[in-house]
């Protein structure tokens, strides 16, 4: 009897072995927790029914609803494409945009034929800090990321792919949480108020977003090559932005070079090669193009803040504007491209020129080049009067274009630095004081009309270089008092960054340098002309170091040289 119970309670033990559990279906639409348990779910949010009466954690939604589709009215191509949704990967329950937001980014969008995508589609948003952050990214930085040269198109294809990019996404939210971050800091009172935001964003936040956006990249989700190149420079161009407003400018310049460099191993894809099928590939390849234009920019405008930076396309850009003498150009866009090299490859002879030696002397300037690039800037300057003088097309004036204004300005102030540069013609500088006058003018017009973009005389910031590194050539190089004043004026009447240069920095080398030329022996005086200042105490030579360390002030490592002088002079000045 023994042995026959035995048995019998070991053939119910095995009873499972013969009638396997059978699983409900797989949810669809249920949340990621019942899912795995592959039951039933409710589908209440934010948190389903079902997890908490047994006391379990709801993992939230990872797919949107079916319903999405009709909502956004997807065409005929979309809906032939398996729809693909994204985690919104935070603690908070997802929620689809509404239908009317959906609709305006696609009739308000110009520079794509967005029902070519593909898997492109709306991510699903919360009423959060991600939330949030994009409304922000959308209402204040893309309105300030090309401020010098504005691009609807551009703005539009930033604005959809980080409604549709998850990388993207998380890179737009963690510029624009730590872009807020920033201009509060330079703020006594909070710059934009979030409306469902009644808490400070956590000092975090901007970098859990940053590492979020990487992690994506290293992962994508999609096996398209070209719609990956797409993405990343994207992204690329995204973190430059974000890690100069962090204050880390070497992060940004490999964020930078890394974007150039991608750019280059595209430059063979031309839409020669693509079929008249392959609509969705073409306009993929039309971001790229947008995005590589930004960053190229970008990488020509480093010079201006970077001794030893050499533009990755310098070379072929100058050989393919030499033509430019018999040519007129088309648009204000055009002129500003022809003029960023030659600005690019004025400020590189310069700065490859000016090695300061253990005597303080200096190599004797290459004055073939140097005629080379004044001639090309003289011929820019004919071209380009000769462009704002004729009659316009559209109904706006193109010489009260705020960009004529900066176009000129840059001009001039390169035309005169390379004019009086060269060993032993420091000195020669006074002879350009109208140059000086009419630059310290044109950068006042442009500083107004940047007031009035921004709308007020809060803290602003943008990657692109415009009229700081002007005023800096004339602070250190005019010595006539009045103009350095009012140079200082301008730099205080609005605290702005573009790239690594920032107004509250460039004034405190500009009262710096005015001290030290200044500075007079007995009695105190003060200076009314330019040939007051002494040749011996007058700086030749001067470069400088920002160095942001955490919360504290930032510091200016300065080293300069004086005419007629042997000997390196190093001073650090703290800024507020």
């Amino acid at each position: 009897m023994d042995g026959v119970k035995s048995k019998n309670t070991k053939t119910g033990n095995q009873a499972w072995r013969r009638k396997p559990r059978k699983f409900a279906p797989k949810s669809r639409l249920g949340c990621k927790t019942c899912k795995i348990r592959r039951i039933k779910c409710d589908q209440s949010r934010p948190s389903c029914l079902k997890c908490r009466s047994t006391g379990r954690t709801c993992d939230g939604y990872s797919e949107m609803h079916l319903t999405l589709k009709t909502e956004i009215e997807l065409s005929s191509d979309h809906k032939k494409i398996k729809g693909r949704a994204n985690s919104c990967n935070s603690d908070h329950a997802c929620t689809t945009i509404s239908a009317y937001e959906s609709k305006q980014w696609y009739l308000n969008y110009h520079g794509l034929i967005l029902q070519n995508l593909g898997s492109f589609m709306i991510l699903p948003e919360t009423r959060s800090i991600e939330a949030e952050a994009i409304c922000f990214f959308k209402d204040i930085s893309i309105k300030h990321l090309n401020e010098y040269r504005p691009c609807e198109p551009w703005r539009n294809t930033l604005m959809f792919l980080s409604q549709t990019v998850p990388s993207v996404r998380h890179a737009a939210i963690a510029l624009a949480l730590i872009h807020r971050n920033y201009l509060d800091r330079h703020s006594n009172s909070r710059v934009y108020q979030l409306p469902f935001l009644k808490e400070r964003l956590p000092d975090k936040a901007p970098l859990l977003h940053y590492n979020r956006a990487i992690q994506l990249l290293l992962n994508p989700e999609s096996g398209d090559g070209t719609k990956t190149i797409a993405v990343t420079l994207l992204v690329c161009y995204l973190f430059t932005c974000f890690d100069h407003l962090a204050g880390d400018d070497v992060q940004a310049v490999k964020h930078l070079r890394g974007g150039v460099a991608l750019s280059r191993t595209i430059d063979g894809i031309t839409l020669k090669n693509r079929t008249n099928e392959d609509a969705q590939s073409s306009d993929v390849y039309a971001i790229i193009c947008q995005v590589t234009k930004q960053i190229r920019r970008l990488d020509m405008q480093a010079v201006m803040f970077l001794v030893d930076w050499t533009p990755a396309n310098i070379q072929e850009t100058s050989m393919s504007h030499l033509a430019l003498v018999n040519s007129t150009f088309e648009s204000l866009d055009q002129a500003a491209d022809h003029l960023q090299i030659l600005v690019a490859q004025a400020i590189g002879l310069r700065n490859t020129e000016q090695q300061i030696s253990p005597t303080g002397t200096m190599s004797p300037f290459s004055s073939p080049l140097k005629n080379i690039v004044l001639g090309q800037l003289e011929t820019w300057s004919s071209l380009f009067e000769n462009f704002v003088q004729q009659p316009s097309p559209s109904e706006s004036d193109i010489e009260t274009d705020p960009l004529v204004s900066l176009l000129r300005l840059q001009h001039t102030i390169t035309w005169t630095l390379l004019s009086g540069y060269g060993p032993g013609r420091e000195m020669d500088y006074d002879n350009f004081l109208p140059q000086f006058q009419q630059c310290v003018a044109l950068a006042s017009e442009v500083a107004a009309a940047h007031q009035r973009f921004s709308g007020s005389s809060r803290s602003t910031f943008t990657p692109e270089i415009g009229f700081i590194p002007a005023l800096y050539i004339i602070g250190v190089k005019c010595r006539h008092p009045n103009v350095r004043r009012e140079v200082l004026s301008i730099l205080r009447r609005q605290p702005i960054r573009e790239a690594n240069w920032d107004s509250i920095s460039t004034a405190k080398i500009v009262e710096r340098v005015i001290e030290i030329e200044e500075a007079t022996t007995g009695e105190e005086q003060i200076v009314q002309f330019m040939e007051q200042v002494p040749v011996w105490q007058r700086i030749e030579a001067l470069s400088y170091i920002h160095i942001q360390e955490g919360e504290s002030a930032a510091r200016l490592d300065i080293t300069y040289t004086f005419c007629a002088q042997e000997g390196i002079h190093v001073e650090s000045l703290i800024v507020q």
